[in-house]
């Protein structure tokens, strides 16, 4: 039974008819006792012994060695002190033992023959040539204790790979990498570019990050092109698989005599500049970045003990009607009342709310201070909608609908006291339950505005599918009236699409009279600018209201 057993699990055909022939011959022995048979048993131990060595299976190998050993003892038994022949099948049983082992080392191998060859593969040959940032230092201080002229530390970061490696597999990915790479060293090829191994010129500093200096004696701007020239380069496709495929990448310099000396500084700040402006291709690098870099660290230790009643206020300033000239709504705006930097208006801080994580609790205070000025506004007989402006996706959500929704019931609001404004690329990359989220904002009363119209042109393409009561145009569109005949007809047409879409069309930034006239000729629903007013706490709000309805009776 145990040699049966032993059969069932092996899979090698020499181990199988080794165990079959030690099986039968051991049945042998026990059923005629026949003195040659012990020498056929023996053999039969003696290939199972040689196919263990030549497998390389020691754990085998081990207990196949002492099937021979008690084979031996009890033949020997035999002839000498006249034990029965039967013993020697005990040889047989150890030998059973071992076929359990065959071929649990056997893909225990394979796993890591395949592992050595799968990580033998993933870090392509040309990137493992590459010089890394060990190297690209040691070479930086000696042609700068050689050459002190001037110098640019170039930065290069590749885009796109995160889709290749799920679409396509990371091994492709790899490749793309490699022949990116190659594209760079190209155009590297020059006498102005610094050596770092015989005629290696750039390095990996790993993941999708490669780096070289230039020698801007010469040429003040020659890194520039280079940064053109490989931009231009990786963006055209590249043939992977049987597949064409596109890549992007972004590059930050750092001007070597400008900055600290040290390299690591340098490629600090090389890194900065790509983190600080990810919308940009381009980025130079400033000592600006690395002061606002210190700001904002020291602004994420403020957030972390944050009090918000106490330091964050609402501000607030009107829309105004360009037909009667009354005020349409107020906008809230949030101020952080800093204790060092003064009243800093919400885009300095609430990227920081973000990466803080208080971008919810912050949104329910506002939401509930709005609610309540909305309240007093009713008790004191004034019907004032006011606009708040949500913060980012994460607000779209079924919690965040149900606290506005229990918010409305508290405060006995009505539909239209409050609108909610939702930046331009929230709306661009909503799916259908972002969708469906603004449908129930609206089913509660609350109206809703898109901020920023102008600054992508997608934009127009998906406007007319979602149902908005405003929409507001970016004050670059109206600023500058130099150039106004140049985008008179792109805003018209722009305000005539929303206004068939029975949505009022606002234009941002008004500040003069003739700011004004513009927009109004272009057939605006209302205006919002420093013209009307500045923003103010909304401590005086009702105060602030009662006088210009006095006024403007």
């Amino acid at each position: 039974m145990a040699m049966i057993c032993a059969l069932c699990v092996t899979q090698k055909p020499l181990f199988r008819l080794s165990y079959l022939i030690n099986s039968v011959l051991a049945l042998a022995v026990l059923s005629n006792e026949l003195n040659f048979l012990e020498l056929f048993f023996a053999a039969s131990i003696g290939l199972h012994l040689w196919l263990a060595f030549s497998q390389d299976k020691w754990t085998m190998l081990t207990i196949s060695c002492c099937s021979a050993l008690v084979f031996t003892v009890f033949l020997a038994a035999h002839l000498l002190l006249g034990s029965p022949l039967y013993l020697i099948v005990l040889a047989s049983i150890v030998l059973t033992i071992s076929g359990y082992f065959t071929d649990e080392e056997l893909t225990t191998s394979a796993d890591e023959t395949t592992q050595l060859s799968s990580a033998s593969y993933m870090e392509p040959a040309p990137l493992l040539n590459l010089p890394n940032t060990t190297l690209l230092r040691q070479r930086y201080y000696q042609w700068r204790k050689d050459n002190p002229q001037r110098a640019a530390l170039v930065v290069f970061r590749l885009e796109g790979f995160a889709q290749v490696n799920q679409h396509i597999g990371r091994d492709f990915g790899d490749l793309l990498l490699a022949q990116s790479a190659n594209r760079i060293k190209q155009l590297l090829l020059i006498d102005e570019v610094i050596s770092l191994a015989g005629e290696q010129k750039l390095a990996h500093l790993g993941g999708l990050n490669f780096a070289f200096v230039c020698n801007l004696a010469h040429q003040k701007h020659l890194h520039e092109q280079l940064i053109n020239q490989i931009l231009g380069a990786t963006v055209k496709p590249f043939n992977v698989a049987n597949c064409t495929i596109k890549v992007s990448a972004r590059a930050s310099f750092v001007d070597c005599d400008e900055q600290e000396n040290s390299f690591d500084n340098l490629i600090s700040f090389a890194f900065l500049a790509l983190d600080s402006h990810p919308q940009q291709q381009v980025v130079a690098y400033h000592q600006q970045m690395k002061i606002e870099q210190i700001e904002q660290q020291a602004r994420l230790q403020e957030l972390a003990n944050i009090d918000f009643t106490s330091e964050f206020e609402l501000y607030f300033q009107p829309i105004i009607c360009n037909q009667h000239e009354k005020i349409e709504f107020l906008e809230l705006l949030l101020r952080w009342q800093h204790p060092r930097q003064g009243i800093l208006s919400a885009n300095r801080f609430i990227d920081d709310i973000r990466v803080a994580g208080l971008a919810y609790p912050l949104a329910t205070f506002v939401i509930e201070r709005a609610a309540e000025l909305a309240m007093a506004l009713r008790m004191e007989g004034i019907s004032m909608p006011l606009s708040i402006n949500l913060f980012g996706s994460e607000m779209l959500n079924e919690e965040f609908i149900e606290f506005i929704d229990r918010i409305f019931a508290e405060h006995n609001l009505q539909a239209g006291d409050l609108i909610i404004e939702c930046p331009l690329n929230l709306f661009m990359s909503l799916d259908e339950q972002g969708k469906a989220m603004v449908s129930r904002i609206n089913s509660i009363g609350i109206k809703v505005c898109v901020d920023g119209l102008g600054d992508s042109p997608i934009w127009l393409a998906k406007l007319p599918n979602l149902a908005v009561e405003y929409v507001k145009i970016a004050p670059a569109l109206t600023a500058d009236f130099s150039q106004q005949s140049h985008v008179r007809s792109l805003i018209s047409g722009m305000v005539d699409m929303h206004n068939q879409q029975n949505a009022k069309v606002i234009c941002e930034g008004v500040e003069t009279r003739e700011q004004l006239n513009f927009v109004k000729s272009l057939n605006t629903y209302a205006a919002q600018g420093y013209y009307f007013s500045h923003p103010l706490s909304s401590v005086g709000m009702i105060s602030w209201l009662k006088q210009w309805q006095i006024e403007h009776q």
